[in-house]
């Protein structure tokens, strides 16, 4: 398989990027295409190992050292195939994944031995980029095509959200011959690969054709329509042998410093929708938030906070960002958005948010922290001489998700609800009571191995089941959801399954 010495005569070399002076002035996507001799050689990398840990370190089980192989050798078709026999999208996880796959190539976990640079992937396969060039050459050659079920099974499944856990249980469920109705409470389908993920980094082309693909196979969508409102719980019972819970993981972090409540302080996942809008060419929002000129502080140091980083930067905000994460951040592998170079501080709490005479945001008052453990436990601690105030006028909240959208829907139907730290799941209802009550738990919708709510008939996946995660996690839940469904209303299923990886990075 492979070039025996690919991995020794040539070394990684990173996807090619847009000059920085050109991309800030657009929404298109940064990284561009290796030539087809550059994305061989890459691929020729692959050390054809007797235990591929990328496979396991892919939640889906992507066969990635098969397809890779049949890359080097040119034979494209067949590594779609390969690709998608375990990958609805691939060019979702070909832009918008953080790669565990490649943390886990022997390339970079074994043959790497500077920790930091392990940690940035400095040596292993560029499989993320094969995968993309993958899946855009299927559509280029036209090769990826609709894909409707031989015979129908009668049987009707409803999908509540159409992200990709959403998108991906649909699909397989229409191939196994279920009538199968999308619901998403959105103007748009996709969930937060329209409205949280900037086109900087997946333009929307990428899912509006699988939608279109998903449409041809019969799959029915239903957009702007909330469920628990426009459609009762009751009327879908009644309509629909199965129920796929998949909304996502929408219930945010909340600030609670002092000076919370003041003007110009926003959620990432306000103003990242916002942005998307705009780029859609929707028409004006009066209430958009505005950053330009502005000095801005992002409270948070994930993949959300470099989103709304790179918008900023295309927004015309103040060069100089401010961006505080309170637990110690390592440096990220995946582009944090190097057109502008943000103070980026990890340990950092912030105590205060200071307002002016109007009720607007003017400054903030933050102080360093340090974890230690004790009994077990991470504990912080406060470092007393080290606070500081910055002069702030907008602040950006991405300080995560604690869990799924409770009320409504989910209350409605009575499932039971995980709480981290709690070995018995509880009911909705007392999970709504906490939250009303100002409490922030981790939480999520409570499913066995079979994805099978403690309702008949209603399944969960995704984010909503797993808590706010990786898209490769998504698409693998929404897989094998929809098998566990398909087993369920018909007693056996030839859907395909992996097995669970168990991520090594």
């Amino acid at each position: 398989m492979g070039k025996d010495t690919g991995f020794l005569e040539h070394s990684k070399q990173n996807v090619p990027r847009r000059p920085i002076a050109e991309r800030i002035q657009d929404f298109r996507e940064y990284d561009v295409h290796y030539s087809e001799s550059e994305i061989r050689v890459q691929a020729s990398r692959c050390m054809d190992c007797g235990i591929p840990f990328c496979h396991n370190g892919c939640p889906l089980g992507n066969q990635i050292p098969d397809w890779n192989d049949l890359v080097y050798r040119g034979h494209w078709r067949e590594a779609l195939d390969t690709l998608h026999s375990t990958n609805n999208f691939p060019e979702f996880t070909g832009r918008i994944c953080p790669a565990p796959c490649e943390e886990s190539c022997v390339l970079n976990a074994y043959y790497t031995l500077d920790e930091e640079e392990r940690h940035r992937k400095k040596n292993s396969v560029t499989i993320e980029q094969i995968e993309k060039h993958i899946a855009d050459r299927g559509w280029q050659e036209g090769w990826i095509k609709p894909q409707p079920p031989k015979k129908l099974t009668g049987k009707k499944v409803a999908v509540i959200g159409s992200g990709p856990a959403g998108l991906a249980g649909a699909q397989q469920l229409r191939r196994a011959g279920h009538e199968v109705t999308v619901y998403e409470k959105s103007d748009r389908l996709g969930g937060l690969l329209i409205y949280g993920i900037p086109d900087f980094k997946l333009e929307k082309i990428n899912v509006q054709r699988r939608v279109d693909q998903m449409q041809a196979e019969g799959v029915r969508f239903i957009t702007n329509c909330h469920v628990g409102k426009d459609i009762s719980t009751q009327e879908l019972r009644s309509q629909f042998n199965a129920i796929l819970l998949a909304t996502g993981a929408q219930q945010k972090r909340e600030l609670t410093t002092e000076g919370k409540e003041l003007k110009g302080i926003h959620y990432a996942m306000d103003y990242l929708p916002q942005r998307n809008q705009f780029v859609a060419g929707d028409a004006p929002n009066p209430d958009a938030v505005q950053a330009q000129g502005k000095r801005v502080a992002i409270l948070g140091g994930g993949f959300t906070a470099a989103d709304c980083l790179g918008n900023l930067n295309r927004q015309g905000a103040d060069r100089r960002v401010y961006q505080f994460e309170i637990v110690n951040m390592q440096p990220r592998p995946t582009p944090v958005h190097e057109e502008v170079d943000p103070d980026c501080r990890a340990n950092i709490l912030t105590e205060r948010v200071i307002g002016d005479e109007n009720g607007a945001v003017k400054g903030l008052q933050a102080v360093r922290v340090e974890w230690k453990q004790e009994d077990g436990r991470n504990v912080m601690k406060r470092l007393e001489g080290t606070e500081f105030t910055i002069d702030i006028d907008l602040i950006l909240l991405a300080m995560g998700f604690i869990g799924p959208t409770v009320s409504g829907l989910v209350n409605d139907l009575g499932v039971k609800i995980s709480m981290r730290g709690r070995k018995d799941a509880i009911a909705a209802s007392e999970t709504l009571k906490m939250l009303e009550d100002g409490q922030q738990p981790m939480y999520s919708i409570h499913a066995d191995n079979q994805f099978k709510t403690s309702q008949e008939g209603v399944f969960a996946a995704g984010d909503a089941k797993r808590g706010a995660s990786l898209v490769v996690w998504a698409i693998w839940e929404g897989r094998e959801a929809a098998r566990s469904i398909d087993q369920y209303l018909m007693g056996e299923s030839a859907l395909p399954t992996s097995p669970q990886a168990e991520v090594l990075a």
